[in-house]
């Protein structure tokens, strides 16, 4: 009986990620690859950490519990205690069950030792319970101390560098929230009275229970949820180091065409082949490329590739099934979730005055507008499981808590952690449910986009698109396009041109003025509005709908509508206001007289007290309408005005807030700030043109000085700064980046250009704005940023009211030449209009009044546009700070508080999402183009779920092929520091290299410096101190030996660095080309900056034999570098950057080699013009290339964000070596706390960064290839002990070993 119980129930292996096996060898193949055991191992050594870090505080304090401590300063934060037996056994078996699921490339904790540096300079560490038990039993006088206090001796000497793990930590996802994973129960705290023993279990179950939090990863960051238990579905577990690197990876697109998709549903297509060709051709660029054209080899040149298929394949019929929208007849049933096109006529009621010929309202058919319904979207968005894995159902707090810093504090970033979304969350729990429904309620964030775009360069096509995104999803992967996140939901209308004879049939054949036009554009506008806002998204705004998920759970979702991005003309279409009246802000009603006092506590107030409201709104609009619509008065007539014109609205309804305010909807701080369109092409624009007319008006070759320093300033990155080729005075075709490029290097290009002290005045309003615009632009923001961008806000508008009261004062200011031709053009564009009505006046009347003898005129529109006009005279031009996009700027800091990083907002996304259309609008043929557009979008978007469906098919053979092709892309590993090519065809014999440069200044004592270089880096005195110099004696050099005596050479080094923002980025160093400059840590004590600065001449590698064993070579990477020397220190109080130069030629130290593993990144050096060039002969040295050298040079703290946050000196989330030097710095400077020394400090930074050892998402990297070189980050320490260790890494091996041991170890001796 119980062997055929056993024959029809086998056993089944089951594993963390719910997957069930019943062959044993399936199930040990899987966990090789399943990324769920590796999470959750990792969250049950992060778990093991945080239990024995406790103990051991615990005992340094001399308390016997945690929670004692804490509760106080941290009420949020989970009380933790000892770990009881209980705790550590069931961590135990815990971790016990998933070592199992460890990848092959993972060490165990107590595997670590011999390690070395090739886990990207991780130091050795062990983790061992033999300490705790060694610790119980030891009793002497210093039980209560922990290692790092006893070892007195070591304060505030730093690791040698090669361990130094703090100076470069992998990037990892936000901690997991496992289900094992709970907030720690809260024991009683022994001072306070016990609770009442009458007190009932109903009345303790009412007490307010800890939120959940999860542990915190090696960069601080800790996630709170608003509820006490982890989140049922958790997208962070999706997330993979690929996810959050920006470093090129190819190897997942040589991936897709090596699985097998047989069980996949092509349809409407018949098979593989022609599908695979269809994809082609619709996602594919319009524009055919080189790599297009591999594509399409790479289609046809598969085995599985049938031309027979092809061949008969109805390729016109599949296109219209797939373009089908809503309302054909043809539309077909799809797989899944499909929100197609609809046709929807929209009416809007058109008044007629009493002064016309037929007043009254008469309806109009304004337009057919092409829409989808945004619940059909919702619901197509939550049935793709692609989509859906990495849907946010329930917000978190991102906090921070830093070695460094005194407190948590809280970080910004993402909408769906910002306090918008955790307000909108609450109030919907807290709200009564629907009755008889228990099922778990989500927030759906809703962000929408809309602006007007040109389709074509020349031509008149044009497309009003409105885009909405999904603020649950990332803004990471909102901002890529190739994401296609962006859902098209509408493309508005504008009146035809047919309506002027519709309203001439009521007037008489007067025509209708401007302001009558406008008023029924923006009726029109609003009247789409209401068709999306149908009663099918009020009903679920109020009640929700319910929805099966892709993980099998129902959940009710209540769409939400938080953003609304669009430029300033579309936003006073959408807050119903009059474009730059009285009031220009669309989030306030501050006057225009008023709007300079940007910064000001006035200001400040005001911008509260007198926000706009939809309740103050709705009576006057009402009021007016009535006059309007049933008393037939003028749009502009005086009882309209005296009620509206104070406050600037305007009589028109506003479908937003009257649809959705009665769920709390605020329509006007939805609007909100366009750092590209108020900013960059605002005010930063509107300055330098007003620079440019005061270097004009001063001295006319000023202008030409300064174009031709800006094409001085050297490019930075792929893409970051941009070579300046064109004269910037000229202004032509600048976009928002090239704007931005400008303002980052205007510094260096200003300098100098006017008398003192207005120079003074301009170069600190460049630098705070710079300062302000670098802020406002952060990806990830905490309060301590906050606070700085507060402060900035604050100066730059005193500092603009300075310029203005200042410089601008002291210089009449006129035209440019380029503002003269574009107000001329103008002028010619506007009389060829009238010309065209037969109403030329002014320029245009004696062109357009001559006529020949049959009466016909002789000068046409087209004739007068090429008229030649007089040139104009130059009008005065003075500084204005009474406008809108400056009075903006104050707004910033608040959105940021509100709805998190202007990044995830910014009209940016949407300019590029515009590519999307004007794409599919080549395919078009140009006549009836809206509705074809509509087909494009559903044929490549339902393409595209097809193609998701296939590679979620094949995902498992992929992860099993991954570690073979990753191994061929080690320049795209964003796992390694840095790297530099393997091939060794570049050489040169080390005798024959340095008589070819014999006599070269640079080249003094190259082999004996490179000798000293080589054994700094392997010897056993080895500091970590790049300004640390050891002697070595003629033996010890002489004992170094290269392979074959030759020295090779490369043309590229790639060096991977963790930003602020904790993701992976790449720069690129190129000797031969502008891209040249690096940045390292300063570990010099007695220098005040934090960072040294080198131009890289040479990147080399040498294989390295000892003397003593001659049969094995290492592969030792260096830099020959010219170093720079500091003479200026940057300071953000003076409004200064750091200012440099170069060491003479002669100085023994000006060259020297640099361990590629000790640079942080690539840095921007930019001549500081203004002191002019130092050389003006050829040079004397070809190697260091100084015939083009200056005399000083500024290093560009705002090149970019990551930049500017290593200048805020432990501010960087991702810049894990200044928290570390932030405890040291603090243990030299400030008064430590009662029982905590610095070593005790710096002791647990390192502890808790040794953690990164058990990433689960690391792969192995070997030390050595098959011919015994090296090619990891750093070079094998030959000369230690062992193989791949030294005497320090065994020192800090036994340090975090016996951590909590009270032996106390003479490692000196």
């Amino acid at each position: 009986m119980d062997q055929d119980d056993s024959l029809r129930n086998p056993i089944t292996f089951r594993c963390t990620c719910t997957r069930e096996f019943t062959h044993e060898n399936a199930y040990s193949k899987h966990q090789r690859s399943c990324m769920k055991g590796k999470k959750r191992l990792f969250s049950a050594l992060s778990k093991a950490k945080v239990i024995l870090g406790s103990y051991k505080r615990s005992r340094v304090d001399g308390y016997t519990c945690l929670n004692t401590t804490s509760s106080s300063e941290h009420p949020h934060r989970p009380r933790e205690s000892l770990p009881s037996t209980e705790q550590v056994n069931e961590l135990s078996n815990v971790e016990a069950s998933n070592m199992c699921s460890t990848p092959s490339g993972m060490h165990h904790p107590h595997d670590v030792l011999g390690a070395g540096p090739s886990l990207q300079d991780h130091p050795p560490a062990a983790a061992s319970s033999a300490g705790i038990g060694a610790a119980s039993m030891e009793m002497d006088e210093d039980e209560g101390l922990s290692l790092a206090q006893r070892r007195s001796r070591r304060i505030g000497v730093p690791m040698p560098l090669r361990y130094r793990q703090h100076e470069d930590v992998l990037p990892q996802p936000l901690p997991s929230a496992l289900p094992g994973h709970t907030t720690p129960a809260q024991e009683p705290n022994p001072q306070e009275p016990p609770e009442p023993s009458d007190v009932s279990t109903g009345d303790r179950a009412s007490l307010p229970v800890p939120p959940f939090r999860t542990a915190r990863n090696v960069f601080g960051l800790i996630r709170q949820f608003f509820s006490s238990t982890p989140p049922s579905h958790d997208p962070e577990e999706a997330v993979t180091l690929q996810d959050i690197s920006y470093v090129p990876n190819v190897a997942s697109a040589e991936l897709d065409a090596l699985a097998d998709t047989h069980d996949v549903s092509f349809h409407p297509y018949p098979n593989r082949s022609s599908f695979e060709l269809g994809h082609w051709y619709w996602n594919g660029s319009v524009q055919k490329s080189h790599q297009s054209f591999k594509e399409l080899i790479d289609i046809v040149g598969h085995p599985d590739f049938d031309p027979d298929n092809v061949r008969n394949t109805s390729w016109d019929k599949i296109n219209s099934k797939l373009g089908a929208s809503v309302a054909d007849d043809e539309t077909d049933e799809w797989e899944d979730e499909d929100a197609g096109w609809r046709k929807t006529q929209v009416t809007i009621q058109v008044p007629f005055s009493r002064t016309t010929a037929q007043p009254g309202v008469r309806p109009y058919i304004a337009a057919e507008l092409y829409h989808r319904s945004l619940i059909s979207i919702i619901r197509e968005k939550l049935s793709n499981p692609h989509d859906d894995e990495l849907f946010h159902y329930e917000p978190y707090q991102l906090r921070w808590s830093a070695p460094h810093l005194p407190r948590e504090v809280d970080i910004q970033g993402e909408l769906y952690g910002s306090l918008a979304f955790m307000d909108a969350h609450r109030q919907l729990q807290e709200s009564p449910r629907e009755e008889g429904c228990d099922i778990p309620r989500v927030v759906v964030a809703l962000m929408f986009w809309s602006d007007a775009t040109h389709l074509t360069t020349f031509g008149n096509a044009k497309l009003w698109p409105l885009y909405m995104y999904f603020g649950n999803e990332s803004k990471y992967r909102r901002c890529k396009p190739s994401c296609n996140l962006a859902n098209h939901v509408a493309y508005f209308q504008k009146l035809p041109d047919s309506f002027k004879d519709f309203t001439g049939t009521y007037t008489g054949g007067k025509g209708i003025g401007r302001e009558y036009a406008t008023h029924c554009q923006r009726e029109l506008f609003q009247a789409q509005w209401k068709v999306l806002l149908d009663h099918e998204f009020l009903e679920a705004y109020e009640h929700g709908i319910v929805i099966l998920c892709c993980d099998g759970i129902k959940r009710r979702f209540y769409p939400r509508l938080f953003t609304y991005s669009a430029d300033y003309p579309e936003k006073v279409l959408i807050a119903t206001i009059r474009q730059l009246g009285g009031c220009p802000c669309t989030r306030c009603l501050i006057p225009t007289a008023r709007l300079h006092n940007l910064g000001m506590s006035r200001d400040r107030q005001q911008r509260s007290t007198m926000a706009r409201s939809h309740a103050s709104r709705s009576h006057l609009v009402a009021t007016a309408r009535k006059f309007i619509y049933e008393k037939n008065y003028g749009i502009d007539s005086a009882a309209v005005e005296s009620l509206l014109k104070s406050e600037s609205w305007v009589p028109n309804s506003n479908s937003l807030s009257d649809s959705l305010s009665a769920f709390g909807f605020n329509v006007f701080s939805a609007l909100v700030v366009d750092l590209l369109h108020e900013f960059e092409l605002g005010v930063w624009r509107m300055l330098l043109i007003h620079l440019l007319r005061v270097l004009f008006a001063l001295n006319k070759d000023l202008v030409h000085e300064l174009d031709r320093r800006y094409r001085q300033v050297p490019p930075f990155g792929p893409a970051t700064i941009r070579r300046f080729s064109a004269n910037i005075s000229e202004m032509s075709n600048l976009a928002a980046r090239n704007f931005e490029d400008l303002l980052q290097c205007s510094i260096p290009v200003f300098e100098g250009l006017l008398p003192e002290p207005h120079n003074k005045i301009i170069m600190d309003l460049l630098f705070i704005m710079a300062h302000w615009h670098g802020l406002a632009k952060l990806r990830m923001h905490s309060d301590l940023t906050l606070a700085i961008l507060d402060q900035q806000t604050t100066d730059l508008g005193a500092q603009f009211r300075e310029f203005k009261a200042t410089v601008c004062a002291a210089y009449s200011t006129q035209e440019l030449d380029r503002e003269v031709d574009v107000r001329s053009r103008r002028q010619i564009r506007d009389a060829a209009k009238r010309t065209e009505t037969g109403k030329a006046y002014g320029v245009g009347r004696g062109i357009a009044a001559r006529t020949n003898a049959k009466g016909k005129q002789k000068a046409s529109a087209e004739h007068l546009q090429h008229t030649p006009l007089p040139r104009q005279p130059r009008r005065k031009k003075s500084f204005n700070l009474q406008t809108y996009k400056f009075h903006a700027l104050g707004d910033y800091v608040t959105s940021i508080r509100h709805f998190g990083t202007t990044d995830s907002y910014s009209t940016e996304p949407g300019e590029l999402e515009h590519r999307t259309p004007k794409g599919r609008y080549r395919r078009t043929d140009r006549r009836a183009f809206v509705q074809q557009l509509t087909q494009i979008e559903r044929r490549q978007t339902r393409l595209r779920r097809i193609k998701q469906r296939q590679q979620q098919r094949q995902q498992q053979r992929q992860q099993q092929r991954t570690s073979r092709v990753e191994s061929n892309e080690s320049a795209s590993d964003p796992q390694l520091h840095h790297y530099i090519g393997q091939s060794e065809k570049l050489n040169d014999e080390v005798g024959h290299y340095l008589r070819s440069n014999a006599g070269d200044p640079a080249m003094k004592d190259f082999l004996p410096r490179l000798k000293d270089h080589i054994l700094d880096r392997t010897g056993p005195a080895a500091s970590g101190s790049s300004m640390e110099k050891a002697t070595h004696t003629d033996q010890e050099r002489a004992s170094i030996l290269f392979k074959r005596n030759r020295i090779y050479h490369h043309n590229l080094v790639r060096f991977n660095y963790t930003t602020y923002d904790v993701r992976r980025a790449q720069d690129v160093i190129n000797p031969r080309t502008p891209h040249c400059n690096i940045m390292l840590l300063q570990h010099d004590d007695g220098h005040d900056g934090h960072y040294r600065y080198a131009k890289v001449l040479g990147i080399h590698h040498v294989n390295v034999v000892c003397a003593g064993n001659v049969y094995k070579s290492c592969r030792t990477e260096f830099l020959f570098v010219r170093w720079y020397e500091s003479v200026q220190d940057h300071a953000w109080e003076t409004h200064t950057l750091s200012r440099i130069h170069f060491l003479p030629l002669m100085n023994p130290e000006a060259f020297g080699f640099v361990d590629p593993g000790a640079v942080l990144r690539a840095c921007h050096i930019i001549p500081v013009f203004s002191r002019g060039q130092r050389n003006s002969n050829d040079g004397i040295s070809l190697v260091a290339g100084d015939k083009h050298d200056w005399k000083e040079y500024y290093v560009n703290s705002f090149v970019d964000r990551d930049t500017l946050m290593r200048f805020h000196f432990g501010l960087g989330v991702g810049h894990v070596y200044s928290h570390s030097m932030g405890v040291l710095e603090a243990c030299n400077s400030a008064p430590q706390p009662a029982g905590q020394t610095s070593a005790q400090v710096q002791d647990e930074c390192i502890e808790d960064n040794a953690m990164e050892l058990a990433q689960p998402f690391g792969r192995e990297q070997d030390e050595e290839d098959e011919n015994g070189d090296y090619i990891g980050v750093e070079e094998t320490c030959f000369l230690g002990p062992e193989n791949n260790a030294s005497t320090e890494s065994i020192i800090e091996a036994l340090d975090e070993m016996f951590m909590d041991c009270t032996l106390d170890f003479d490692y000196e001796n």
